[in-house]
């Protein structure tokens, strides 16, 4: 972890338990999006016994990028405010680009007809323009690290909240990744199918402590067309560390 905390701006810990012991978790800061969250432990047994390894449970907060948060613009985006909203967009230029909060925590290819909003759920929204190539392209990721003081594996969590624009459909993969040896390593996948409507996609992974693990949405591009998809969240599940999406100093 020691690489990250002085290199991410943007962190997030990952964090699990036993079945019948969380462990603790710090407090939220107010001025992020975060839920506590406990899931049902699907494998317990009760009263537990035997020689089978504790069942796992993942225990902890739900960390969003602030893609819609006219405060939490990253650097080179900037916030057009109006009535209960505004426009999200490049400040030098209107164009396509990244919106990189730091560490990992980023958006690609995002545009500048993008808007938020503070009162209608479905008017704000993050608009992403593919390039035009043949192959799947990275959208959107979010970069933590996992670890826990017994040593023991455990869930990590992804999901996205999207649509396709044009064309329709389009394929997503959602993946888990770890990194070995300085290359990202996929350790679980999911492909899906994008149409027009609104859509939650998650995937999750149990994975192994002490190493810095990544959540990656790559989309398919096409040669002949510009796929386009409106985001709404793209978030990590099980943080113990929360971003300064703020002001980029890292944990809070």
């Amino acid at each position: 972890m020691k690489t990250l905390t002085t290199a991410l701006s943007s962190l997030l810990l990952l964090a699990t338990a036993a079945c019948g012991n969380p462990g603790e978790v710090p407090s939220p800061p107010s001025s992020l999006d975060t839920a506590q969250q406990e899931l049902p432990c699907e494998t317990c047994e009760p009263g537990g016994g035997g020689d089978d390894p504790p069942p796992i449970i993942v225990h902890g907060y739900e960390i969003n990028l602030p893609l819609l948060r006219a405060d939490m613009m990253p650097p080179g985006w900037c916030a057009m405010n109006v009535e209960n909203g505004g426009h999200v967009y490049r400040c030098a230029d209107w164009g396509r680009g990244t919106m990189d909060w730091g560490g990992g925590n980023a958006i690609f290819h995002a545009t500048s007809n993008s808007w938020y909003s503070t009162t209608n759920l479905y008017y704000g929204r993050l608009d992403v323009q593919l390039p035009q190539v043949n192959g799947f392209v990275p959208i959107a990721q979010t970069l933590g690290y996992y670890s826990h003081p017994e040593n023991v594996p455990g869930l990590v969590r992804g999901s996205i909240e999207m649509l396709a624009f044009n064309p329709i459909p389009s394929e997503v993969i959602l993946a888990i990744q770890v990194n070995q040896n300085g290359a990202w390593t996929d350790v679980a996948t999911s492909r899906v199918t994008i149409t027009n409507i609104r859509q939650m996609h998650e995937l999750q992974a149990l994975v192994y402590p002490n190493q810095e693990v990544r959540f990656e949405v790559r989309a398919k591009g096409r040669s002949d067309a510009t796929n386009e998809y409106f985001l709404w969240k793209v978030r990590m599940f099980g943080a113990q560390c929360y971003p300064d999406f703020s002001n980029g100093t890292g944990c809070l």
